[in-house]
């Protein structure tokens, strides 16, 4: 087993369920199933890469344990909140954008293939760079060196296992935490959108969410994210060659913030004055106490 080992036999299981998802989606006309995916993709990962692995030890089964936990929550919450709610504002935009183009309906969709489910499972592999990486080298037979290479022998050295040591004990609570806030936050969401579902006022006095953990980040959810790749990626280091894999919390960190996640979100929420509001007294990303009036007139 070697990395390149696990990467690929990752890929072709993505791109088998994102094909029979695209065709799904193509025929009931809803390229925002692919959302739903998303953290499933992940829990793909780490079963195929447990599924290759010659020995499970304990530090791989926390390695695989972290991201499919958070991929089968992630994933059903998604499918309970999306589904049966139609395509998702954002997917028919780039429909209408598409056909002010000059392209049909029909060659959108069949464009999506590789534009957002192909994109999306190609994201899946570099976000989740620390799991096929680590799981490779974090058991190694004792014939084989760092590099693959027969050298002697063919029974495990205990010696080369890597341990649930001090790297994987403060990645996985940091994992912990992030788990707790996304879980938190998005159940704290549901609740709210649920007690105001029914609002039919103004739109710049439209309720905002600002108690709970969205009293101290307006996106507990993303942070909580964030949180669970850089745990993931710390306990990845504890193995060989896990530390070069630190572009895969970075480009989360990236999508969560900046293309995908927050700034996409608040494109249109701030055109709400309750919500200008709200972004004046709260973080944007990172928890902290709101600002206070005395804060804000300094």
């Amino acid at each position: 087993m070697s990395a390149f080992s696990n990467l690929g036999l990752s890929a072709l299981a993505l791109i088998i369920c994102l094909t029979a998802l695209w065709v799904i989606s193509y025929r009931v006309k809803d390229a925002s199933l692919v959302d739903i995916f998303w953290g499933a993709g992940f829990g793909i990962v780490a079963i195929v890469c447990a599924l290759n692995s010659e020995v499970m030890t304990p530090y791989l089964w926390l390695l695989a344990a972290m991201p499919f936990i958070w991929a089968v929550r992630l994933s059903l919450y998604l499918a309970k909140r999306n589904l049966g709610h139609g395509e998702d504002k954002r997917y028919v935009a780039m429909k209408e954008r598409a056909e002010k183009k000059g392209k049909t309906e029909d060659q959108w969709r069949k464009g999506t293939l590789f534009s957002i489910y192909y994109g999306q499972g190609f994201l899946i592999l570099l976000v989740s760079a620390p799991v096929w990486v680590a799981m490779a080298t974090g058991n190694l037979p004792a014939g084989l060196n760092y590099g693959g290479d027969l050298i002697a022998g063919d029974n495990w050295d205990t010696d080369r296992v890597t341990p649930i040591g001090f790297l994987a004990v403060i990645g996985a609570i940091l994992w912990l935490v992030g788990f707790l806030f996304e879980a938190i936050g998005d159940m704290q969401l549901a609740a709210f959108k649920a007690k105001h579902k029914d609002y039919d006022g103004p739109l710049d006095d439209k309720p905002v969410l600002n108690t709970g953990l969205w009293k101290y980040t307006r996106h507990p959810n993303y942070f909580g994210n964030a949180c669970m790749w850089w745990g993931i990626y710390i306990v990845a280091c504890a193995a060989p060659w896990g530390w070069v894999t630190i572009f895969a919390p970075i480009v989360m960190t990236i999508l969560l913030t900046r293309v995908s996640g927050r700034d996409l979100l608040e494109r249109d929420m701030k055109k709400r004055k309750a919500y200008r509001d709200y972004i004046e007294n709260t973080s944007g990303f990172f928890p902290l106490p709101p600002k206070s009036k005395a804060a804000k007139a300094l």
